[in-house]
């Protein structure tokens, strides 16, 4: 039986930092990190802040240069690509960030933000852009009465609503979402999390799930992975790291996490393993 082939492959990666411009110092902010995401899988990454999350995540969206290691999407170096294959590999990875204010322009209607990824590379015609946009936002759960609406005039998790429908856009492989519900409070989380497996379900869609919560992180992920101080040091399915974690940093992760009813706590004090 021929084995799958991973849809990510991140092989070795490493970033270092300096500090000062006249400063030898160097920060390593990730240190030789490895990982595979497979077809319609969830990788979730939890860590702290500062263990280098997000700076894995701009590397694989090319927003950064890695010192060291590889990245294979789709089988193919994003290194070592053409211009016309990078632009072809970026619109089938897509990202969710943290603040969706932040990451749509408040210039632009709801129905212009969710098609520009369409009239950057596919050329469609206004008729048809609009036609497309009212199709995106049903399948994030809003409707025509948002069409011509600004950022501004979204709640929070509308908001986000609207960057899925934006990130969904172009039928991408990956989506790396960095720190997607962390703003929202945690009835929306729920919907966002919610909305997102129906994604995937649908679609066939393989997410980089990045958070603080282990929770969420449970809630959504197939496997998951513990970062601290760059480095990967535990990975394994969802059910092997929350009931049989191996390294005393996903420990102390997991015993530092209250169980969301208080009879189920022993201590107040200290929290409990999550139930």
């Amino acid at each position: 039986m021929t084995k799958k082939q991973p849809l990510l492959e991140v092989n070795n990666l490493s970033k270092s930092f300096s500090l000062e411009k006249k400063s030898k110092q160097i920060l390593k902010a990730v240190d030789n990190v490895s990982f595979q995401i497979y077809e319609g899988e969830t990788l979730g990454i939890v860590g702290e802040s500062g263990s280098g999350k997000s700076t894995i995540a701009k590397m694989i969206l090319q927003l950064l240069s890695p010192t060291e290691g590889t990245i294979h999407f789709l089988g193919t170096d994003i290194a070592k690509q053409s211009k016309t294959m990078q632009k072809e590999s970026k619109s089938k990875m897509q990202a969710i960030f943290q603040d969706p204010y932040a990451s749509l322009n408040p210039r632009m209607k709801a129905k212009e933000i969710v098609t520009e990824p369409l009239t950057i590379h596919r050329n469609l015609n206004k008729k048809d852009r609009d036609k497309e946009a009212l199709i995106l936002l049903k399948e994030v759960g809003l409707d025509s009465q948002h069409l011509n609406r600004y950022p501004h005039e979204f709640s929070g998790g509308q908001r986000q609503r609207l960057s899925i429908a934006r990130a969904i856009a172009l039928k991408p492989d990956l989506i790396i979402c960095d720190e997607a519900v962390s703003a929202l409070d945690v009835s929306i989380q729920a919907q966002i999390l919610n909305l997102l497996k129906h994604l995937q379900n649908i679609h066939g869609l393989s997410y980089l799930f990045i958070a603080h919560g282990l929770p969420v992180v449970k809630h959504i992920s197939d496997r998951v992975a513990i970062m601290k101080q760059g480095q990967i040091v535990e990975i394994g399915t969802t059910t092997e790291i929350f009931n049989n974690p191996t390294h005393t940093y996903t420990k102390s992760l997991l015993h530092a996490v209250p169980p969301a009813h208080p009879r189920d706590r022993k201590d107040n004090s200290t929290g409990g393993l999550l139930p």
